[in-house]
């Protein structure tokens, strides 16, 4: 018997990678970590690209920026990508039980 997953860190642990549920799972978390990112204002911080910096410290606002850009293209790429696969993922193994 499975144990019962109180939080959502074991939700997260406790799908296998490549299920649909995992998938899912992952699409979510990246959605998240978009948000937060949103949120916080880290967008402002992506001025670094054309050579300005919103603060004295040129570091901090290059690694704020990149980590924007990851949240962003994570979001806007891989989402899409982790949903869709989890639906054919799901409709494949819905098809290929029901034929047994």
């Amino acid at each position: 018997m499975k144990a019962k997953l109180n939080n959502p860190i074991d939700l997260w642990r406790g799908a296998p990678m490549f299920s649909a549920k995992g998938l899912a799972i992952r699409a979510g978390i990246l959605t998240v970590v978009f948000a937060v990112c949103h949120v916080a204002g880290l967008r402002e911080y992506t001025t670094f690209l054309s050579g300005t910096s919103l603060t004295a410290s040129a570091d901090w606002s290059a690694l704020l920026g990149l980590a924007y850009l990851a949240a962003y293209f994570g979001f806007i790429l891989g989402t899409p990508i982790l949903l869709i696969a989890s639906a054919i993922l799901a409709i494949w193994q819905k098809v290929s039980s029901a034929g047994k």
